[in-house]
């Protein structure tokens, strides 16, 4: 009875949204069918975060709140440099949302867009609201004004990583961290291990935030038109009032939104229609020939598990062996010119990064060019599937490499015995409780363990030293756990270009035989399944993020009772801001 209950109250709940969304959807067509005025100038919101692609479920995006991508906004601030209509674009900025790599790669869009003669104006309400906001003002520097909300600050005060260590909390409570490592730089768990930096550990992020900080600081003296060594001087001295940072030439004036929308409606001839870039996007004819060549676009966001991911109410968030894989057999059938494979992934499962490195040899097989994309974090597994593409491209600010190997457990019986709580074990087999989360390895099973990550380690190192074309020593030097940004990556080889999304089309073009300034069709992969896809489309305009995000959480246990909790997060090793 219970069941039916939430059974009905769920089909009703849907019902309700249907019927609503209905409407919504005939409002929106309606709007999409009016034609777009001579004079536009198109709005955008960049505090709000935008997932790397398409999603495979586009029902589970709506009811996950995921209202928009990357690679869809780029596309279409792309597409409407090309239109003589769109005067100039009007951007809310302010948040950190996006990450080093990608806002770099919205800075790049921003300037394209710009170079073809139209303005680019940001809004902030503030950056960072007494606290510091560093990516915000430098995705905001790629505009050519910033306009800054009255009572807003500029919290530029340069990047620091943070990292808890938990070692002395652990032996207070007896629970014993037993983690082996390939190498001294793979220091995921170093948290748990060590009651402070490692020389490596302490050397490696000494490199990545000197170079990610190098790159902030060029970026801002080139957008704001000012000497390194003054931005230098200012991240020293920040964080800014607004007159502050109006004095100091960080921003360019004080506005409301409402004033900087009558601001942009002026310079683009004072009649001009405020249309939001997603609204653009399906109003705009695709100016693309229908006979252009077709690329392949294939997506892989998230830890990277093994598995099918795919499915009704999947949020997302989970880079999956087996769907990618198939999403790349599945793109490669098409016989596209060139696959283009976006790779967003702090790694994960070494057999299900070789599940797809294998789909990436099997389109090589078949003559087609892979060229591999990277966003924020292409590591450890993400660059596992991505070694033996023809092609790396990578944005200076990404974080790849982690070329290394860790496992390991925590135990915890200690813990249980000064809780006067004894466990008991029956076991057939001498290894059978090597995984126990209550006991610590022997001296046999810890044998074992190390024996199985040396190999995953040597396995990983040649593969890289194959399909990089490198000296195993060189590969080996480089690796050992180290992160490096894109920028460092370049430099030793494990990366071919810097730039994004639009940078690796260039070279999946060259690769193809394809004129650099041609057009092509992209074709995304996988290909969302169309029955969802309509009704996402209907219930898309009524779902409300505030809503939304919390919504594929609760049908579920509204159906079972049971909690409708995801993969367990990845441990976090530390936050840069």
């Amino acid at each position: 009875m219970r069941f039916l209950v939430r059974l009905f109250a769920v089909i009703g709940f849907l019902f309700v949204l249907l019927a609503g969304g209905a409407v919504a959807l005939v409002w929106r067509h309606l709007d999409a069918d009016e034609p777009l005025g001579e004079r536009v100038v198109l709005t955008l919101d960049l505090e709000a975060p935008l997932a790397e692609g398409p999603p495979a479920d586009p029902l589970s995006a709506v009811l996950s709140g995921r209202r928009g991508n990357l690679q869809d906004a780029i596309a279409a601030l792309d597409r409407a440099g090309r239109d003589p209509r769109v005067k100039g674009v009007l951007a809310r900025v302010g948040d950190d949302a996006h990450g080093m790599a990608a806002t770099q790669e919205l800075r790049d869009a921003v300037k394209r867009f710009r170079a073809t003669g139209r303005f680019a104006l940001a809004h902030a309400e503030t950056f960072g609201e007494l606290a510091e906001n560093n990516i915000g003002y430098y995705l905001a520097t790629a505009f050519d004004e910033i306009w800054l909300q009255p009572v807003g600050v500029v919290g530029l005060t340069g990047l620091a990583a943070e990292v808890p260590f938990a070692r002395r909390a652990l032996d207070r409570w007896s629970i014993q961290p037993q983690i082996t490592k390939r190498a001294e730089y793979k220091t995921a768990f170093d948290s748990a291990t060590e009651s402070g930096f490692t020389p490596a550990h302490r050397e490696m992020l000494e490199s990545l935030v000197g170079n990610l900080a190098g790159q902030l600081v060029a970026g801002i003296a080139e957008g704001r038109k000012l000497e390194p060594a003054v931005v230098q001087g200012l991240l020293d001295r920040g964080p800014f009032t607004g007159t502050e940072a109006k004095a100091e030439r960080l921003v360019d004036g004080f506005a409301s939104y409402d004033e900087a929308e009558r601001q942009a409606r002026d310079r683009a001839g004072g009649t001009a229609e405020l249309v939001e870039l997603e609204d653009y996007a399906g109003r705009a004819a695709d100016d693309t020939p229908e006979d252009a060549p077709l690329i392949a676009v294939v997506t892989g966001s998230g830890p990277i598990q093994r598995g099918d991911a795919e499915g009704l109410f999947d949020e997302g968030g989970v880079m999956s062996g087996e769907a990618v894989a198939r999403a790349i057999d599945d793109a490669a059938a098409r016989a596209p010119k060139a696959i283009v494979f976006r790779v967003d992934s702090p790694g994960g499962s070494a057999v299900a990064s070789e599940t797809i490195r294998q789909a990436v040899l099997r389109a090589k097989a078949r003559r087609i060019p892979v060229v591999v994309s990277m966003g924020n974090v292409a590591g450890s597994g993400g660059y596992w599937v991505a070694m033996d593409a023809d092609r790396i491209v990578a944005q200076p600010g990404t974080l790849t490499g982690s070329i290394g190997v860790i496992a390991g457990k925590v135990a915890t019986a200690g813990l249980w015995g000064e809780l006067g709580v004894d466990w008991g074990r029956v076991a057939a087999g001498a290894q059978a409780g090597m995984n126990s989360a209550i006991t610590p390895f022997d001296e046999r099973e810890w044998a074992r363990l190390n024996a199985l990550v040396d190999d995953t380690y040597r396995g990983f190192v040649e593969r890289v030293a194959k399909g990089r074309n490198l000296p195993p020593e060189r590969v080996e030097q480089i690796a050992r756990g180290r992160v490096w940004t894109g920028a460092q990556a370049q430099e030793i080889k494990l990366v071919d270009a810097l730039g994004g999304f639009e940078t690796a089309l260039r070279q999946a073009k060259a690769l193809a035989g394809l004129p650099e300034d041609g057009r092509v069709r992209l074709a995304h992969y996988p290909e969302p399944d169309r029955a969802l896809a309509f009704f996402a489309d209907l219930v898309g305009d009524e779902v409300e993020a505030g809503v939304s995000s919390r919504l594929a959480a609760r049908l579920l246990p509204l159906l079972t009772g049971q909690s409708a909790e995801g993969p367990a997060a990845m441990p976090a090793t530390g936050r840069l801001r």
